[in-house]
């Protein structure tokens, strides 16, 4: 997309006709002295020494007039002898050599002419400081013409062309916070278009023009400050490595320099581990900051980024305090302020600085979705429009309202209504920026600020992970224990090439015991067919005898056809037996569980209807009153959406469509009802707020009491959009005879974009106590070249962006994920984490591999996680698949976790647990069974407490990307324990305590029972190779 708004409306013609042609004049190099004009007879002669000088300037003019340049410049000397004091006609004399080409010349004859001008009182003219300006671009010297353009501007404030050509050339060199001013005072002049629209929309994303650098280093290889606007695509893109020399030597050619300064201390300090790296240059660098450079709000993200690694929250937050309040629409700076107020104990404060970064996150997403329309999509413009209302930014707001109804394109039906609104609230007094609408601003950190050196670095929790015993290592026995099933998406356009959207997310997987024997079965859907057709090869149900799996799709009736996503496994009508539905692109489906091993369809029964493009689901009680609900995550519509085609760059064949060609789809939530029906209430109940709520394209899905503040929450992971964190809310008014409703506070949890405020391409979700708090954190994963990203939750109900610091950004950055789950793998009571790689087409032709090797990551004693190596956890993980949805389970009851894989085109994947040290002692594990709750006890959660450690697990559903895990709570409690004390807390508040639980046993706790039944012991089997 940088490509696209490299060059905006009304740029600087000169920065292009300068490095073509090398004078706007035409490539006069080689042109005969005798045929200058193209006619030697037409050509005048040069007048003679002894003539008049005022008849040798006419006469050098009328050469100029007529591009005889070389004639002309046969009299500068004379003329200059003659009338050097004369800044009209020294200007005369750089036009000659202008129009020679003789850059060097022309700036010489030009800048006299301006001092000379200066002398004598009078300020040079704009036409001359245009011309000085456009030789200095054109001898490769762009920021001295940028010093030349910012004095013409300062002269000749309402000359609109100057300033559209000075804010061109800031663009060009890196310079966006410069641009900006002038690119406001062209909008509300009416000059500007949707070139500038588009960078306002995010000035801090650079335009840098490559041509315009590269040609510069290359005229004048001294002067390195090009190389800073070459690496600024770089450094919004986080690539600190790579941009770290390059801003380095910029720096030290040109400390003074207030943007490459900013920028090269953020990248030493993102390329500085505080404790084992060499933190000297950074003291060098922050002893040469100038007060320019503190100006900057760059300088203060850098500030605030070596106070977060250094774990001063304090310092972090006034960092970011400054940087947010000199760039009120820089969302990282006010996504990061978020954060560390929430830390600080400031909810109110860090929710409303929240809500500021997910309008502005709105519109990037929507600037994305008009690329995706090759800037011609009507529905893309009135949603920018509606998020800068609510940013407060009128101008812009009546700017491209203005622009929305003169498009055709991707239509929305109020875009007239929308236009006429902003415009009849604008006067001509109407700020550019309405103050009311700035948060930042609003806060005071002053106390905090002047106390910064009382605030000590807190020290990091030491974590006891097993790093002596014998390596985690997975086995696939999906052939050998029975489990035969292809998710087979038919043929593509070239192999396994060239597929349409609809085909690249693949099939689900469920665990259930449906026959309620205590080994986990599997429900593995299908989608090698038509969406909305039944046409696809069967669902595929399998039944668990003793670690082997049987085939018994056609016995239990599930053997459905349609064209199939995600699977939700829950009791929907409380009966005992766990129910299947089944996410379809067309109609979902509805299984009962008639208890005697078969299932009948009662979808319609159920009133359980819709024809959207379903990924996942979940069944929960949602609103608290006992009874199953259902919420329902959607992905994307449109017309086209089956069979659309999308001819990438690069290649001259068919490639997956991005999602933001096509409208999101709404997500539903069915309430249950006690009559055996499913109310559609997402009108009713769902609250969309004005910064998110709307259609999201939607993949992954959890829920469960995320936020531990009572009450169930449902966390969204959307394609290219922000994710959705939906939170019960209890309301005097009761929709449907019901007080519940869902809000939508994504952005207002922290959970909605990255630490950088951008929203990501959110695929699978991994929910669970990862850092042993007490509390759940999130891991989403996303699309190549953007990093999975790791939610930490650091007060009740607020998450923050810990990526970088756990050591999981740079291993994830290659790949793309889809299913995630948090495992014990080795019992030790620390959480590793599993994900499923693959990418949506082939993309090799961009340098993106297609098929990809799964990854396990193991938390090492400092508190990061390190990715482990494929050799070590064997080919069944380190064999490159296209993997989607995983599920966890324990398919032979040995108390090792073992995880389910769907891929597309290759069989699926059964990895089978083989970790020495995880043998059945080293594990307990729970089952909760809700009464007066609903029976699933989704929200219920189970600590385990040792002498040493203590540990908790929460029943969720949804569990991530089309997928629902075992329903069991397993803990993994080490070596050498054998008794563990435990706490069990149901979804609507009552708990119960029981001690000296023996470990190597599953348990059922029933709601209102004081202690856990033991129901088997887990098998000790013997490690397989």
């Amino acid at each position: 997309m940088n490509s696209s708004l490299r060059r905006i409306t009304g740029l600087w013609a000169a920065l292009t006709c300068g490095l073509v042609l090398l004078g706007c004049q035409g490539d006069r190099d080689g042109i005969n002295d005798s045929d200058s004009s193209g006619s030697q007879a037409a050509a005048p002669q040069a007048p003679s020494a002894t003539d008049d000088t005022s008849t040798s300037i006419d006469e050098m003019r009328q050469l100029v007039a007529s591009e005889q340049y070389d004639q002309a410049e046969t009299l500068v000397t004379d003329v200059l002898i003659r009338r050097g004091d004369d800044p009209a006609v020294v200007e005369v004399c750089g036009d000659v050599a202008a129009g020679r080409n003789a850059h060097q010349d022309a700036i010489d004859r030009y800048q006299l002419a301006v001092d000379l001008t200066a002398n004598s009182g009078d300020s040079p003219s704009a036409e001359l400081l245009d011309k000085l300006a456009r030789q200095w671009m054109n001898a490769g010297r762009p920021f001295e013409s940028l010093e030349i353009l910012e004095r013409l501007v300062r002269q000749y404030p309402a000359r609109d062309q100057s300033r559209t050509d000075l804010a061109g050339l800031q663009l060009a060199l890196g310079l966006e916070n410069r641009a900006e001013p002038h690119l406001r005072y062209l909008i509300q002049r009416g000059v500007g278009a949707m070139g500038e629209l588009i960078v306002l929309t995010d000035i801090t994303r650079p335009q840098s023009d490559r041509a315009i650098c590269e040609f510069a280093l290359q005229q004048n290889p001294g002067d390195l400050r090009p190389r800073y606007s070459l690496v600024r695509h770089d450094v919004y893109e986080g690539r600190w490595a790579q941009s770290l020399d390059d801003l380095r030597s910029v720096w030290q050619q040109h400390p003074e320099f207030p943007e490459a300064s900013a920028y090269y201390g953020r990248a030493l300090i993102e390329t500085t581990e505080p404790q084992s790296g060499d933190t000297s240059p950074i003291a060098q660098w922050e002893q040469a900051v100038t007060p320019e450079t503190k100006r900057l709000s760059a300088y203060w993200m850098a500030v605030g980024r070596w106070a977060e690694k250094n774990r001063r929250v304090k310092a972090s937050a006034v960092a970011f305090w400054n940087a947010a309040r000199l760039n009120e629409n820089d969302g990282e700076a006010l996504g990061k302020l978020s954060g560390a107020l929430a830390e600080l104990g400031r909810g109110d404060q860090a929710a409303e600085v929240a809500g500021r970064a997910a309008d502005i996150n709105a519109m990037r997403d929507a600037v994305e979705a008009l690329f995706s329309w090759k800037k011609h999509s009507q529905r893309a413009s009135v949603m920018i429009v509606r998020s800068m209302d609510r940013l407060g930014r009128a101008w812009e707001a009546a700017s491209w309202a203005r622009l929305a109804t003169m498009m055709q394109q991707d239509p929305d039906p109020s875009a007239m209504e929308v236009f006429q609104r902003i415009r009849a609230g604008m006067t001509a007094t109407t700020p550019w920026q309405d103050p009311t609408k700035l948060v930042a601003r609003k806060i005071d950190l002053s106390s905090i600020a002047a106390d910064l050196s009382n605030e000590r670095r807190t020290s990091p929790a030491e974590v006891d992970v097993n790093t002596t015993g014998p390596p985690i290592r997975f086995v696939d026995q999906a052939a050998e224990r029975g489990l035969d099933y292809v998710c087979d998406i038919g043929p593509a356009e070239n192999g396994e090439a060239g597929l349409y959207i609809y085909q690249s997310g693949g099939g689900g997987a469920g665990v259930i015991d449906y026959d309620l024997d205590g080994c986990p079965d599997l429900m593995l859907t299908s989608c090698g067919g038509t969406p909305r057709k039944a046409d696809s090869t069967t669902n595929r149900l399998f039944r668990n005898v003793d670690g082997r799996f049987v085939d018994v799709t056609e016995a239990s009736g599930t053997g459905d056809a349609f064209f199939s996503q995600g699977v939700a496994v829950g009791d929907i009508d409380s009966d005992g037996f766990p129910d299947l539905i089944v996410a379809n692109f067309g109609r979902n489906q509805l299984l009962r569980n008639n208890g005697d091993g078969t299932f009948r369809d009662v979808t319609r029964q159920f009133g359980f209807g819709g024809n959207q493009w379903t990924t996942s689901l979940a069944i929960a009680d949602i609103d608290g009153d006992a009874l199953a609900d259902v919420f329902e995550v959607n992905y994307i519509g449109g017309d086209d959406v089956i069979d659309r085609k999308c001819m990438r760059e690069g290649t001259n064949q068919h490639r997956s469509c991005a999602p933001l060609v096509f409208p999101g789809e709404a997500d539903r939530f069915w309430r249950g009802t006690g009559t055996n029906r499913l109310a559609d209430t997402t009108v009713t109940a769902m609250d969309v707020n004005q910064t998110g709520g709307g259609p999201g394209r939607g993949l992954g899905l959890v829920v469960g009491d995320l936020d531990r503040q009572g009450g169930m929450d449902v966390y969204v992971a959307n394609d290219m959009s922000a994710n959705h964190f939906w939170t019960t809310v209890q309301t005097p008014a009761s929709p449907e005879g019901s007080p519940t409703v869902l809000r939508e506070q994504g952005a207002l949890a922290g959970v909605a974009f990255d630490g950088r405020s951008l929203s990501q391409a959110s695929m699978g979700i991994a929910a669970d106590d990862a850092d042993n708090d007490g509390d759940i954190d999130l891991y989403v994963t996303h699309f190549t070249d953007d990093y999975n990203t790791f939610y930490s939750q650091v007060s009740g109900g607020l998450w923050a962006d810990r990526t970088e610091g756990l050591g999981l950004v740079k291993p994830t950055m290659a790949m793309l994920g889809f299913g995630t789950q948090w495992i014990d793998a080795d019992n030790d009571g620390w959480l590793e984490l599993v994900v499923a790689n693959g990418n949506v087409d082939d993309f090799s032709h961009s340098g993106h591999a297609y098929r990809m090797p799964m990854q396990l990551f193991r938390r090492d004693p400092s508190g990061r996680y390190r990715a482990e190596s494929s050799d070590q956890l064997g080919p069944a993980m380190s064999a490159e698949r296209l993997g989607r949805a995983l599920a966890t389970l324990d398919v032979d009851d040995d108390g090792r976790t073992d995880a389910v894989v769907t891929n597309l085109f290759d069989p699926v994947t059964l990895l089978v647990n083989r970790t020495g040290d995880a043998n059945p002692d080293s594990a307990i594990a729970f089952q909760l069974i809700g009464t007066s709750d609903h029976r699933d006890a989704i929200g219920g959660s189970v600590t385990v407490t040792t002498d040493s450690s203590k540990w908790t697990r929460q029943r969720l559903a949804g569990n991530g990307f089309q997928s629902s895990n075992q329903n069991r709570l397993h803990f993994g409690v080490g070596r050498g324990v054998t008794v563990v004390d435990a706490e069990v807390r149901w979804p609507g508040g009552q708990s119960a305590q029981a001690t000296g639980l023996r470990t190597g046993h599953v348990y059922r706790w029933i709601q209102g029972s004081q202690r856990p039944v033991p129901l088997r012991r887990l098998k000790a089997e013997p490690p397989k190779p």
